[in-house]
């Protein structure tokens, strides 16, 4: 059967108008894409579950610990003008503690011996015993001993005026070594000086 003229160029025309409904969306997609590339649209990061999280100043990051790094322990060395020196002496005294000496006991113990001979129903077993001497000893007191026990070690000291600049840090003792207490004795009061002390005081 052979269809009409207008028939054919009615289906050409429907089929043209369907390509074209088919067209436009796909159209319409590539130019919003390139659209937002071209006004700079953010970038997605790349790997699964990766954000960006902001550094705080107080985070690990750049600190020096999360490295494994410790920051150096500040410097001890004191400074100012020389004031005074102080020297404490040893002190000793003389104690008493027991004496103990060892003392032995002469004590006898018996000892048991066996022997067997024979077999079967001649089988003999004898016995017998030996004294065994042995000393028993063990530590007394016997009457006391004196020696020589430390109430206070000696300390070397220093005082200073106007430590670390300040007018109002004045009168400070600290506790030095003996070389350095030595040095301090060699200067004249209001000198400078510096140091690294034992501890604060004296």
């Amino acid at each position: 059967m052979t269809n009409p003229p207008d028939s054919s160029q009615s289906i050409r025309s429907a089929r043209t108008s369907t390509a074209r409904i088919r067209v436009r969306p796909v159209l319409a997609a590539v130019l919003l894409a390139a659209l937002l590339t071209a006004c700079g649209s953010p970038a997605v990061p790349t790997g699964a579950g990766s954000s960006a999280m902001p550094t705080s100043p107080g985070s690990s990051a750049g600190s020096g610990v999360g490295d494994g790094t410790v920051p150096s322990p500040p410097d001890r060395t004191v400074s100012g003008l020389r004031d005074d020196t102080r020297h404490v002496t040893r002190k000793t005294t003389t104690g008493t503690r027991p004496r103990m000496v060892k003392r032995c006991t002469p004590r006898v113990r018996k000892v048991k011996h066996t022997s067997t001979s024979g077999t079967g129903r001649r089988k003999r077993t004898r016995t017998w015993y030996t004294n065994d001497s042995y000393q028993d000893c063990k530590k007394v007191q016997q009457g006391t001993t004196s020696y020589t026990r430390v109430v206070r070690q000696a300390r070397w000291c220093v005082e200073l005026d106007n430590v670390g600049g300040n007018s109002t840090e004045d009168d400070i003792w600290y506790e030095v070594e003996s070389a350095v207490y030595h040095r301090a004795t060699e200067l004249k009061e209001g000198a400078k000086l510096s140091f690294t002390p034992l501890r604060r005081g004296c």
